[in-house]
């Protein structure tokens, strides 16, 4: 090697090793942020859906207080309809419309819009869909079978995102 190509790798190899802590630093920086980020993130998930727990119970104590909520009103109805189907016992995978179910008491039979709910019973989970467009409903098995419910826990609903429906699980 010449003396010049020496000299300029010498100093490359100084420079990167001066540059290295500083960077070494910043991506630790930036991995502890991101990470407190990602916490502070779920907490409020949590807080929120929490609180939206809470808003459904106040909102059965005080109904009063909080007509017009469809939201509230959808959870709750859903929470006592499957609560009512796992009182029944029935045994294997079906899909009806909440007002065929006999045994469901009249105020659970439709939603505030005068419609049906879905109700299905799959692989020991209980599902309630309710359809938010005025279209009839697709109440069956092969259309329960496509939705992802995964990612919802037992006692709390979703919008489906994609399609005018919410959906209630009980595990």
């Amino acid at each position: 090697m010449a003396g010049n190509e020496w000299e300029f790798t010498r100093q490359l190899r100084q420079s990167i090793l001066a540059t290295l802590p500083w960077t070494l630093f910043c991506a630790l920086v930036a991995l502890i942020g991101c990470r407190r980020f990602d916490e502070s993130l779920t907490r409020g998930l949590e807080e929120e859906k929490s609180y939206t727990r809470h808003a459904m119970e106040y909102h059965r104590e005080h109904p009063e207080k909080r007509r017009g909520d469809s939201v509230l009103d959808t959870w709750s109805a859903a929470d006592y309809i499957t609560l009512d189907v796992a009182k029944q016992k029935l045994k294997g995978e079906w899909a009806k419309p909440s007002d065929r179910l006999d045994f469901l008491p009249t105020d659970l039979k439709l939603d505030s819009g005068g419609r049906p709910f879905c109700v299905i019973q799959r692989d020991e989970t209980i599902l309630v869909l309710r359809f938010l467009d005025k279209t009839a409903i697709d109440c069956t098995l092969a259309s329960a079978k496509q939705l992802d419910i995964s990612n919802i826990h037992s006692g709390d609903m979703e919008f489906s995102g994609r399609t005018d429906y919410w959906i209630y699980v009980l595990k």
